[in-house]
């Protein structure tokens, strides 16, 4: 029997607050780069099928960052 996993990646975007990226476009995308490069074995059919991209979220990174102003 296959093993399988549920991957959660995290992407850092730095862009325009007006032009953010579309996220089922950047879905789309993922799903377009699994179909051609990962697969997995469902023992239900038993065939290999692809990974899939099953959902997605988006928020708004809230961290404040910290520069050093001098050497502790």
């Amino acid at each position: 029997m296959t093993k399988v996993l549920t991957y959660n990646y995290t992407f850092r975007i730095v862009c325009d607050k007006d032009d953010n990226p579309n996220p089922v476009h950047l879905c789309e995308e993922i799903q377009c780069y699994l179909n051609s490069n990962n697969h997995l074995y469902d023992d239900n059919l038993d065939e290999h099928v692809n990974a899939e991209v099953t959902g997605y979220r988006v928020t708004t990174d809230n961290i404040v960052p910290f520069i050093a102003q001098e050497e502790y």
